[in-house]
C-alpha cells in the first residue's frame, strides 16, 4: 500500500507510521536544521491520527447513550429523533474511522461510560432501569461498524438481549 493510500484508508496507522520515521530521521540525521523541532512535528503529526480515533470514540459513545435512551425510554416523545441521530453519529463516524482503530475500542468502557452519564442523569424508575442494563456491550462489536446501521434493527437486537439475559 503506497503512502497516500495508506494516508487515505487508514489516518491512524499513517499518522504513527510517519511520526516514527520523522523521529528516526531525527536520530540518525546529523544534516538536519537546528531549527527542524523533530519530536514536536512528529507529535503534531500523531496528533492528527489521535485526534480522528477521539472523534471515533466520541460518537459510539453517543450512538450507546442514544440506544440506552430507546432502552429506557420507549414512549418517549423524541424517539424517532433519537433514532436518526444514532444514524447520523454512525454516518459521521465511518467517515472518520479506519481499520487499525477497531483493536484499539474497547467498546466494553464506551458502554459503561454512557450508561454511568445516563444513570447520573435518570432518576427513580428510569434511573433503575438503567442500572439494570449489562456491565458489557452485549451485542457483537460489528454491529456497530456496519456500512449501513438500522437504528431501529439494533434497538430491537439490543432489547431482546438484554430481556435474555435479565431472564
Amino acid at each position: 500500500m503506497t503512502q497516500s493510500t495508506l494516508y487515505d484508508e487508514d489516518i491512524l496507522l499513517w499518522s504513527e507510521q510517519q511520526a516514527e520515521v520523522i523521529r528516526k530521521l531525527g536520530r540518525s540525521r546529523r544534516d538536519l536544521p537546528n531549527e527542524l523541532d523533530v519530536e514536536n512535528v512528529a507529535e503534531e503529526i500523531e496528533s492528527v491520527g489521535r485526534s480522528e480515533f477521539a472523534s471515533v470514540k466520541s460518537l459510539l459513545r453517543q450512538i450507546l447513550m442514544h440506544l440506552i435512551k430507546l432502552m429506557v425510554e420507549p414512549d418517549a416523545a423524541p424517539v424517532r429523533h433519537w433514532r436518526a441521530e444514532i444514524v447520523a453519529f454512525h454516518t459521521e463516524m465511518l467517515d472518520h474511522y479506519a481499520p487499525s482503530m477497531r483493536q484499539r475500542i474497547d467498546i466494553d468502557d464506551l458502554w459503561r461510560f454512557a450508561r454511568q452519564q445516563l444513570r447520573d442523569t435518570y432518576e427513580g424508575d428510569q434511573h433503575q432501569r438503567v442500572a439494570g442494563l449489562p456491565d458489557r456491550w452485549p451485542l457483537d462489536v460489528d454491529d456497530l461498524f456496519t456500512e449501513r446501521l438500522d437504528a431501529r434493527v439494533l434497538e430491537d437486537r439490543l432489547r431482546r438481549v438484554v430481556a435474555s439475559e435479565q431472564a
